[in-house]
């Protein structure tokens, strides 16, 4: 029986690399998006950390009387401005501005004048 006439047995060197090159591509891009995902999900516990910790110094200024107008407490830096607008009647609305900062972020509240 002549060789071309055989019967393949089994895969060529070719095959098999292409094989092999598409699965790597396919668990590259898997890992590319673990680690989005990750820094994703970071981002958001950091996120909500602040929101957490904005809350409770709000809480603070509506509920104690001797809260200072700047702080620093457990790696929380607030700071207040006072601000006001003026609405369409010439009425001056004036409030307080609540900056809170946690891990290189910032939030700003809005508080009613004192």
């Amino acid at each position: 029986m002549p060789y071309f006439a055989r019967p393949r047995a089994g895969f060529t060197l070719i095959e098999i690399m292409v094989a092999v090159a598409i699965v790597g591509l396919v668990v590259a891009g898997g890992f590319s998006l673990i680690t989005m995902s990750l820094w994703a999900l970071a981002e958001v516990r950091l996120d909500q950390e602040l929101i957490n910790e904005a809350q409770n110094v709000q809480l603070d200024y509506l509920t104690r009387e001797d809260m200072p107008n700047r702080g620093e407490r457990d790696g929380v830096r607030w700071r207040t401005e006072a601000d006001s607008v003026l609405t369409i009647g010439n009425l001056e609305l004036n409030f307080r501005r609540l900056i809170v900062e946690y891990q290189d972020r910032e939030i700003i509240l809005y508080l009613p004048a004192e």
